[in-house]
Parts: C-alpha cells; sequence; structure tokens
C-alpha cells in the first residue's frame, strides 16, 4: 500500500492538525509506504523554529518520504499556495510512485483544486473541524477585531468565500473519517448526503511518550498548551486568575503555545496579576519537552469555546493530569465530569475558577481523576489502535475502489 499524505501542517507542529498527521504517520504499519507532501514551514513571528531544525530521519523510519513542495511563513495565505502546489506536483507523484490512497485533511483542504484532475485513485479525508465552527467559536467570544489574532481575521474577513470553496470541497465523492463522533453528527447536519458512511476513529495520543511522571516543579501549577487564539478561551482563563490566587496565592499559570500574548498580559497587567505568577512560554520544539510540563501540571485547563476533540487534552490526561474543560463539542467523549476531570459551562469564568481551585485543593482527588484519566487514554484513545483503524479503511478504500 502507498499512501499519499497531504499534511498542510507537519514539523514543526503549528496545532492539532499538524500533531495528528505526524503521530498518524509515524504509527501507521511498516508495510505502509507514506509520501508525506507538505509546504516548507519558515520561521514565523516570535517562533524560533522552522522545517531546518528538524531531522526528518530521527523521527520516522524508512517507509516514509517527505516532499516539501511551497513554503508556508504565516497560519493563513499559506494554504491556497499550497493547494496549486498540490495541483501541480501531486498528479506526478502518483503515477511516477504508483500511489494507491491520498489522505487528505479538512477545513485546510489542500486537495481543493486537485479534486478537478482525474487522478484516478480514491482519496480518504479526515474532517478536523469546519469553516463555520472555527468563525462560530471565534465569534462567541467577543473579542475586538484588532485582538485577533492573524488567522482568525483573515477567516473572518474572507468567510463567505471559503464557506462556498469548503462546499465544493464536499461535493465531491470521497471516504470520510472524523475524529469523533460530534464532528460527524455536525458533519450530517451539513451534508446529509454523508449519512452513516463517515467513519468514526478518535484522536489518539502515544501512551509511551505521553506518560505519567515525577513532578520537577514543586509550586501547584495550572497547565494551558495550544495556539494562543480567541477560540481557545484563554480569556476566560485569565479572568479567573485572581479568584484562584486569592484561594491559592503560590498557584504558577504556565501558558504554552505559539502565538500572540500580547492581549491576554496587557489584561493581567490590569488586573494587577504579579508577574511571578505566570508564564508564556511560546512554542517548544521537542514533545519530549513538553511532557516535562505537563508533568509537573497540577489541573489542565482547555477553555475552549469551540473545537473538536483537541489533542492537547489527551495529551494532558495521558500523563495522569486531572482536566477541566469547557463542555462543549466532542471534549466529553474524553472528559467525564467528576470521573477523570470536571466539565464546566464554556465561558464561565467562576464555574471555571471553582473546579480548579477544588483540584488544588484537594491532592487526593487530583491524583484519582489523574489515574481515570490515563485509564481512559489507554483504553480508547491510543495511537496503536487508531493507526490500525485508519489503515484498515485505507483497505477498505482501495479495495473497494477497484
Amino acid at each position: 500500500m502507498k499512501i499519499c499524505m497531504l499534511a498542510p501542517e507537519f514539523l514543526p507542529v503549528w496545532g492539532g492538525v499538524g500533531t495528528y498527521i505526524v503521530e498518524l504517520v509515524r504509527h501507521l504499519p511498516k508495510n505502509v509506504e507514506i509520501h508525506v507532501v507538505t509546504p516548507w514551514r519558515d520561521r514565523l513571528g516570535d517562533s524560533k523554529v522552522s522545517s531546518s531544525d528538524y531531522d526528518f530521519s530521527q523521527y520516522f523510519g524508512s517507509n516514509i518520504r517527505v516532499h516539501m513542495i511551497s513554503r508556508a511563513s504565516d497560519t493563513f495565505l499559506y494554504n491556497s499556495s499550497f493547494q496549486h502546489a498540490c495541483s501541480k506536483f501531486v498528479p506526478k507523484l502518483v503515477k511516477e510512485e504508483k500511489i494507491d490512497l491520498i489522505h487528505s485533511h479538512t477545513a485546510h483542504m489542500p486537495d481543493l483544486l486537485l479534486q478537478f484532475k482525474r487522478i484516478g485513485i480514491p482519496t480518504v479525508t479526515t474532517i478536523h473541524t469546519t469553516i463555520s465552527g472555527q468563525r462560530a467559536g471565534t465569534k462567541s467570544l467577543g473579542f475586538s477585531f484588532s485582538n485577533l489574532e492573524y488567522s482568525e481575521k483573515l477567516t473572518y474577513l474572507t468567510y463567505p468565500f471559503l464557506r462556498l470553496a469548503e462546499t465544493m470541497y464536499f461535493l465531491k465523492a470521497r471516504q470520510y473519517v472524523t475524529v469523533s463522533y460530534w464532528m460527524k453528527e455536525q458533519a450530517k447536519k451539513r451534508f446529509p448526503k454523508f449519512g452513516d458512511s463517515i467513519k468514526v476513529i478518535h484522536n489518539a495520543v502515544d501512551t509511551t511518550s505521553f506518560s505519567p511522571g515525577r513532578r520537577k516543579i514543586e509550586k501547584k501549577v495550572v497547565l494551558f498548551t495550544g495556539r494562543l487564539i480567541s477560540a481557545k478561551g484563554i480569556r476566560y482563563l485569565v479572568e479567573a486568575m485572581p479568584i484562584i490566587l486569592r484561594e491559592s496565592p503560590e498557584t504558577l499559570f504556565l501558558f504554552i503555545g505559539p502565538g500572540n500574548a500580547s492581549p491576554y498580559e496587557r489584561r493581567l497587567k490590569e488586573l494587577n496579576i504579579d508577574q511571578d505568577s505566570y508564564k508564556f512560554l511560546g512554542y517548544l520544539r521537542e514533545a519530549k519537552d513538553l511532557v516535562e510540563y505537563y508533568r509537573s501540571a497540577s489541573v489542565y485547563v482547555a477553555p475552549t469555546l469551540y473545537e473538536n476533540l483537541p489533542i492537547r487534552v489527551l495529551e494532558a490526561m495521558a500523563c495522569g493530569v486531572p482536566v477541566v474543560a469547557s463542555n462543549v463539542c466532542a471534549i466529553p467523549e474524553a472528559v467525564r465530569d467528576g470521573i477523570n476531570g470536571f466539565l464546566v459551562q464554556p465561558g464561565s469564568i467562576s464555574q471555571l475558577a471553582e473546579r480548579v481551585c477544588c483540584l488544588l485543593a484537594d491532592s487526593k482527588l487530583g491524583a484519582k481523576m489523574g489515574e481515570n484519566a490515563r485509564r481512559t487514554v489507554l483504553d480508547e484513545f491510543n495511537w496503536n489502535v487508531s493507526a490500525l483503524k485508519t489503515s484498515d479503511v485505507y483497505d477498505q478504500v482501495k479495495y473497494g475502489f477497484q
């Protein structure tokens, strides 16, 4: 089996789609030959990392070849140049390498232009999110336009065009996979013709790399990871910090991920939060460094307004950390309220603060929930299982197409 993996995000990992692709490629059976087609990622903004900082041979086996066919120097406009490059490069790759199947991803839609060419092989598309869902999540926060992240601003400005492109994209017959039952229902509502043909293969974690370990920070730590975009609800954690610090004054808040921290830092100053109480650590290049911060955390917080099934939540759970997360989208498929974490009403600062304070005050409860969280990931969100299920889909699509 030879697969062409269209990877709008790869290394360095910029978001959940990038994490998904990297881990799927690493965990697929070794008898699957994978051609990863991706853009070259330039150093971006405050990020000190680019594609040149990675030795791909250290990350992937001999069954994986990486083709960099365009450049990415931003988080939005690069998609159009990558789509154009795919339409030129992939047909040649399919012919020369005798590719059996293409695996694409949306909402990026890297094969948007490619679908108008006759390449004679089937396509599998993983639905990570939708354009309308992304816009709704950003809009619900109520941030001023100037405080939105770059990609959020452009999604807002180009929304009618993007929505039309997405509609055209989903007209093509292909096998759709999504990473949660919630997203399957969302897709069925928008595109009823899909019916029950959409296959659900949950997001997953490498449970060997992401595992519990000894804490290296003695303070109580509240951790957030992910891109610093408004839809992830970072604002609500910032607003909850004064309440939490009154109950637990020595708590340290860590924010890890790429993006513009300035709006949140300004608000923290307005709230008179001591700078020793928080750190914005930016992008971490190596997963092993991220694991150490998960292991240091007393509580992991995901106050998101819109996400499918966040891999970052699963990573924290795999490291045995109790999670406080918004009761939205597919998060309840992993976080079971009162068992392996707490679910809170999205946008409720008081409820978010109360649940975080509860876990900070009761280490035994946190430890028990953390154990349950780890068990949940081992049983249900393990890449060893999800990659095999994806390989099975490849086989079904390939032989069904023939």
